[in-house]
């Protein structure tokens, strides 16, 4: 028998320190007086990912705390923060931080993408300047288009619209789960921008022309290797990322056709990594390629550019090309193409307009850029507000017609 009567192993185990904690819970707290009316309250909290952590707070700065109370309500919101609510867990004491890193994790378990993750991960530390203690409970429509208006005021309408999908998110289960009875973002009104955003403008047919003979007349975009994707870029109105991660595989001489198969996306953490998926499942698609697409491919493909991956356009070093960087190098190429005021994206609403104007319908618009709905083709990527004298002639035939 080891000591205290007890057997060795039993011995060794209760001698062996304190009982693990459970995910989610903290130890003792421990208060400690810094002087001049500052505690600070620290504990021991098992995070969700299975590790013990030392957590601390602070008296809050300008705060009478003579016993160090309220540096130990600081740590203990923290605390709540930190721990993800489970289903069932949810009340309208928990943390409004919280929910929303619960829906923000099911969205990535329900396979969003990398890119839209990180976007929404941004935003939410963003928001939490203006609700780091506001809890479920409190959650009023004014309290909410509050805190939107104060994201909107300091990181602009675009950022408060991302951390409105995200309020609005998180709060969706607080009312799945009973805890609320309607969800307070959806009373908040919508918001807008003071000035409506221009977007990318398309390309007129001469400056298509144009560019594809001013690509291969300065040297510039030659040694960056900017032409050949350029030219890709015009005749397809792929996105960035899909450009990139286009593999030679994916090119069907005999048909002319190349195949979207994935996308190229830095993902933090990782560097640049290709998904074997797209945007949406519209994304997954075969466009058929002009004559001097497939004239620049045939040719690339008999010159030098090793990639790791197969990729049609690798780094310099033969590694993903990354669409950041890429972005970049386009917005010099575009002075001296002479097109200043064009993105990237103008291809793809060059490739919408050239449709629409061709007679061509906006389903083919769609299947050929992507798009999950027919609507987003004709309200954002066909050009609006242009004269269309065929009405005026429409007009004329009725005035004068003998029926």
């Amino acid at each position: 028998m080891g000591s205290f009567g007890l057997p060795p192993a039993l011995w060794s185990s209760t001698m062996a320190g304190r009982p693990p904690l459970r995910i989610g819970a903290h130890g003792k707290i421990t208060r400690i007086d810094l002087g001049d009316g500052i505690w600070l309250a620290r504990c021991r909290f098992r995070d969700d990912d299975g590790i013990v952590r030392i957590v601390e707070r602070r008296t809050p700065h300008g705060v009478d705390d003579k016993y160090g109370a309220k540096a130990e309500g600081e740590l203990l919101d923290s605390l709540e923060g930190r721990r993800a609510p489970g289903d069932g867990q949810i009340s309208d004491r928990t943390l409004l931080t919280a929910v929303c890193k619960l829906h923000l994790q099911r969205l990535e378990d329900e396979g969003r993408s990398t890119a839209t993750i990180d976007t929404y991960n941004f935003a939410a530390e963003k928001v939490k300047t203006w609700t780091a203690g506001i809890r479920v409970g409190e959650c009023t429509p004014g309290r909410m288009d509050s805190v939107l208006r104060a994201m909107a005021k300091t990181h602009g309408p675009t950022m408060a619209r991302q951390a409105k999908t995200i309020l609005r998110g998180g709060l969706s289960l607080a009312v799945l789960q009973g805890v609320l009875e309607t969800n307070p973002v959806r009373e908040v009104s919508a918001i807008k921008s003071k000035a409506a955003p221009k977007g990318a403008r398309a390309f007129t047919g001469n400056e298509i022309r144009k560019m594809l003979l001013d690509l291969y007349a300065d040297e510039y975009f030659i040694r960056n290797d900017i032409a050949d994707p350029v030219t890709l870029f015009i005749a397809t109105g792929l996105r960035r990322s899909e450009l990139l991660g286009v593999l030679w595989s994916d090119i069907d001489e005999e048909a002319r056709t190349v195949r979207v198969t994935g996308k190229v996306v830095r993902v933090k953490g990782q560097g640049l990594v290709r998904f074997a998926e797209t945007k949406s499942d519209a994304g997954a698609r075969t466009i058929a390629l002009p004559q001097f697409a497939m004239a620049m491919l045939k040719r690339r493909g008999t010159e030098p550019h090793p990639s790791d991956d197969g990729v049609v356009f690798p780094s310099t070093t033969g590694t993903l090309r990354d669409p950041n960087n890429f972005g970049k190098q386009w917005r010099v190429a575009r002075e001296k193409l002479g097109v200043p005021e064009t993105t990237s994206h103008s291809f793809r609403k060059s490739i919408a307009t050239l449709i629409d104007d061709d007679g061509l319908s906006a389903r083919i618009g769609a299947d050929h850029l992507g798009h999950r709905h027919v609507s987003m083709t004709q309200d954002v990527y066909m050009t609006r507000g242009r004269v269309h004298p065929e009405v005026a002639d429409l007009l004329d035939r009725v005035a004068i017609s003998d029926e």
